[in-house]
């Protein structure tokens, strides 16, 4: 499910210390390759496993990463942008007019990517077009201030979901035309009123939603995230939010009819309800009783869903930045070469989540047969050894070196 390479793949690592621009922050490159590895699990291995009382439960990729992994890669790909626009210290004039155009060629070139990707049999609802038409939608954020940006943020992650829960029975269910398939293709921008509906509200990553997410980066990566009390920060309120939105959900659901009236809506047994509240799989109708509003399901869109998912973000990229920094302190550069093959996956997430699309298409007859745990675990190494590869050889990722070359160049460009 999605995605990459922050905008500044190519600066140089700077673990833990300032956050100006065109410096790498070890936390965030770390934080984007643990959401790799959960994208890759949850594109490998099976949510809901059936048990022997012809019910299903939730497997442990589903519980840990389902709907967490991709909101994280969005919103670091938000702090990215931040970084990217001057960090603490935002760019402003010829200079933040340079870094917009260059954001706007990034985000054509992702979009591109994310049509071609969708055509591969890869069974992976590909982000890359929703993920490039973000960065377009955060360009006029890229000169705010981390304040502007925290209400801007707040306000969107509290209030799309009532939007989202208006708009979508509207538009229709999972069978409507205005739904297209997991994926967005190139065929698909013929039919754009489809196409505009599916992004935005009805597909699997609908923007009206996930805009949140950037926002929510673009704040955090306006703070001095080198500065262990704000790593601190981020970690304890993310995982405070995040424990807090999956409590209340769980005390709103215990109420009287609550899971009756969702049973009834989705068509589910309550077996298939419980797991589904997991996995977020077979929720299809759910809107239809007023409790949806309570539940936090993953890519549900629901108000605790996407407080839940925001908290779990921020509470791993400040565990992250807290433990590159600790390593730093205790052991100097020994410790930050101990999370190079994590912190070099993050930083080439855009070359290894296609390449690990086209390998799921390529492989498919090769793995069949093959336990999913072992190609998860093959597929996870594989990224690792890459990743350590690149930070050994001081190198990007080779997609990451097409769109830094080629947005620069245009960026530049008058």
């Amino acid at each position: 499910m999605t995605h990459f390479s922050s905008p500044v793949a190519g600066a140089r690592s700077a673990p833990g210390a300032g956050t100006g621009i065109g410096t790498r922050i070890a936390g965030v490159d770390a934080a984007r390759g643990l959401a790799l590895l959960g994208m890759v699990a949850v594109h490998i291995l099976p949510l809901a496993l059936a048990t022997g009382a012809g019910e299903t439960e939730p497997t442990w990729a589903a519980g840990l990463f389902a709907g967490r992994s991709s909101a994280l890669f969005v919103l670091l790909a938000g702090v990215g942008l931040a970084l990217l626009s001057g960090g603490r210290s935002r760019l402003g004039g010829a200079r933040l007019a340079q870094v917009r155009r260059a954001v706007a060629v990034r985000a054509v070139l992702v979009f591109v990517l994310g049509l071609g990707l969708g055509m591969l049999e890869s069974g992976v609802a590909v982000i890359l077009v929703h993920y490039g038409l973000l960065f377009l939608f955060a360009i006029p954020f890229l000169g705010a201030r981390a304040r502007t940006l925290g209400f801007w943020a707040a306000g969107w992650l509290l209030l799309s979901p009532l939007a989202f829960y208006l708009l979508r029975p509207w538009l229709g269910g999972s069978m409507d035309p205005y739904r297209l398939g997991a994926s967005p293709l190139p065929q698909d921008l013929a039919t754009p009123k489809v196409f505009l509906a599916d992004v935005f509200v009805t597909g699997y990553y609908p923007l009206v939603i996930w805009f949140g997410f950037i926002l929510a980066g673009l704040c955090v990566g306006r703070l001095a995230l080198g500065r262990p009390p704000v790593a601190l920060a981020l970690a304890v309120g993310g995982a405070a939010l995040a424990v807090g939105a999956k409590l209340l959900s769980g005390w709103l659901l215990a109420s009287p009819g609550a899971l009756d009236s969702l049973v009834l809506a989705t068509g589910a047994t309550s077996g298939e309800l419980r797991t589904g509240l997991v996995t977020g799989q077979g929720l299809d109708g759910a809107m239809e009783s007023r409790w949806f509003l309570g539940i936090s399901a993953p890519h549900s869109g629901a108000p605790l869903d996407v407080l839940h998912v925001t908290g779990c973000a921020l509470a791993v990229l400040g565990a992250a930045q807290l433990l590159c920094m600790a390593l730093t302190a205790l052991f100097s550069k020994a410790g930050e070469m101990l999370l190079w093959p994590l912190t070099g996956a993050g930083a080439a997430t855009l070359t290894l989540y296609a390449g690990h699309l086209v390998a799921l298409d390529l492989l498919d007859g090769v793995s069949a047969g093959t336990a999913d745990t072992t190609v998860f675990i093959a597929y996870a190494v594989a990224c690792l050894v890459f990743g350590l590869m690149l930070k050994i050889m001081g190198r990007r990722g080779p997609l990451e070196a097409l769109v830094h070359s080629v947005s620069r160049t245009l960026g530049r460009s008058s």
